[in-house]
C-alpha cells in the first residue's frame, strides 16, 4: 500500500535550523536481526570460523562492521593470561600473516569476534590441577596486524616504540582510524557520542556556528552550504562547560582529530565534502607533509608515513582526475607519476596507476628508502 503524507512544514522547519537534506539509502535500514547482531558483538562477541571472517582493505570485518578476532580459550595459561596481558593470546584487528597461517594449518580453535571497545575479553581456561577457570583478562593487539598496516609509523619505529603502543594500544581510537571504511558504527561508538551535553545544547551549538558564520576555526573552510558539517567542540573537553571561551567551531574532520576524540566517526563522503571545499576555497593549499597530514582520511595515515620516512615528494589530497567525461576523486595523487590511492575499489585509467589502501601499504611497505 503506499502512503502519500506530506511533510511540506517539517522541511520548512528543517529549512530554519540551517540542516541540510541527504538522501537515504533504503538498503541500510536495518532490521531487527541486525540489532540482535549487534547487542552481542559489542558485548561478549560472536563465535566465528577463520573462513566466515571478511577483510576490508585489510581489516577485519563481519557482515559490514568492523570486528577484531580473539581466541577465549587459553588452556593452562589462563591464570597468567588473567594476570598479566602480555601472556595471553594476541587479539587480531587486521588479516595478517598469523591469521593466514592458522588458516592453512587448519587450526580448529574457537575464536571470537567483537567491536567492544572496552580492552577486556573473556577467557577460560584450565590450572595446573584441571580447575576450570574463566574470566576477564586485557590482552595485547598482535604485533603483525599493526605492522601491515603500519599504525601510528610501527613499521618504521624501533623495538621500544613498538612494544609502547602495544601496551598503550588504545581500540576505540583505532577503530575511529578506520572507521571510513565501515558503513556500521560500533554500538557502544555511537552511545558514546551523546552523552554529557546540555539539553539545551542543539540552541548553543546553532549560535556559536552562526557567530563565525559557519567557519572553521582551525582549517578556516566555510560550510555555509553544507552546515551540518561544522560541529562546536569544548576546548577542556567537560561538555557541560559552555562557557564562550570553551567553545569553537570545528568542520567535522577537524573534530575528529582533536586528542581524545577516539569515539567521533565521520563518514567518508563527509570527509570527501570537506575536502573538495578546501580545494575550492584554497584552504590546506600547500602541499606538504604536515598539510597532508590534516587534510587526508586518517586512514590513510599508514601510508603517508611509509611514504614520508622513505624520502617521497608530498601528495595531492583530494586530487580530481577528469576520465572522458566522468569526474574521479584520489585520496592521494602524484599527478606528475601518474599514481594515485583510492581507500578501495580501485579504477582503471588510461596512463595512470591506481592503487587501493591495501595495495598502497603493501607497495610502499616494500619499498626502499629514496636516496637523495
Amino acid at each position: 500500500m503506499k502512503l502519500n503524507v506530506d511533510l511540506a512544514q517539517l522541511w520548512t522547519k528543517v529549512d530554519k535550523m540551517g540542516a541540510e537534506h541527504i538522501s537515504i539509502d533504503i538498503g541500510d535500514v536495518w532490521h531487527d536481526s541486525d540489532f540482535e547482531f549487534d547487542d552481542q558483538l559489542s558485548s561478549s562477541g560472536i563465535e566465528i570460523e577463520l573462513d566466515d571472517l571478511e577483510s576490508e582493505e585489510g581489516l577485519l570485518s563481519v557482515r559490514g562492521r568492523q570486528v577484531l578476532l580473539f581466541i577465549p580459550d587459553h588452556g593452562f595459561k589462563v591464570e597468567n593470561a588473567l594476570i598479566e596481558a602480555s601472556a595471553g593470546n594476541k587479539f587480531h584487528v587486521a588479516d595478517c600473516r598469523t591469521l593466514d597461517s592458522m588458516k592453512r594449518q587448519n587450526r580448529f580453535n574457537r575464536y571470537k569476534v567483537t567491536n567492544n571497545m572496552s580492552g577486556k575479553f573473556e577467557i577460560f581456561g584450565t590450572s595446573e590441577f584441571n580447575d576450570e577457570i574463566e574470566g576477564e583478562a586485557e590482552l595485547h593487539v598482535c604485533k603483525n596486524c599493526i605492522n601491515q598496516l603500519n599504525y601510528k609509523g610501527i613499521a618504521n619505529a624501533s623495538v621500544n616504540e613498538r612494544n609502547q603502543l602495544v601496551q598503550n594500544f588504545d581500540l576505540e581510537e583505532f577503530f575511529t582510524t578506520y572507521s571510513s571504511l565501515f558503513k556500521r558504527l560500533p554500538k557502544q561508538q555511537a552511545k558514546e557520542a551523546k552523552k554529557g551535553y546540555s539539553k539545551d545544547w542543539d540552541k548553543i551549538s546553532a549560535r556559536v556556528r552562526d557567530s563565525v558564520n559557519y567557519e572553521c576555526q582551525h582549517c578556516e573552510v566555510n560550510l555555509l552550504s553544507h552546515k551540518r558539517l561544522l560541529h562546536v567542540h569544548h576546548r577542556s573537553g567537560e561538555k557541560s562547560d559552555n562557557s564562550i571561551n570553551n567553545l569553537i567551531a570545528l568542520c567535522a574532520d577537524c573534530h575528529r582529530k582533536e586528542p581524545f576524540h577516539g569515539h567521533m566517526f565521520v563518514k567518508h563522503e563527509d570527509t570527501q565534502k570537506i575536502n573538495q571545499l578546501r580545494n575550492e576555497q584554497g584552504v590546506y593549499s600547500n602541499c606538504d607533509w604536515i598539510t597532508v597530514k590534516k587534510k587526508a582520511d586518517p586512514s590513510l595515515n599508514g601510508v603517508i608515513e611509509h611514504c614520508k620516512i622513505k624520502g617521497y615528494t608530498a601528495p595531492n589530497v583530494a586530487y580530481k582526475l577528469k576520465d572522458r567525461n566522468e569526474s574521479v576523486e584520489l585520496e592521494l595523487a602524484w599527478p606528475k607519476r601518474k599514481f594515485g590511492i583510492v581507500l578501495s575499489n580501485p579504477i582503471k585509467i588510461d596512463g595512470w596507476h591506481i592503487l587501493s589502501l591495501a595495495e598502497a601499504l603493501e607497495f610502499f611497505g616494500k619499498r626502499k628508502k629514496i636516496k637523495n
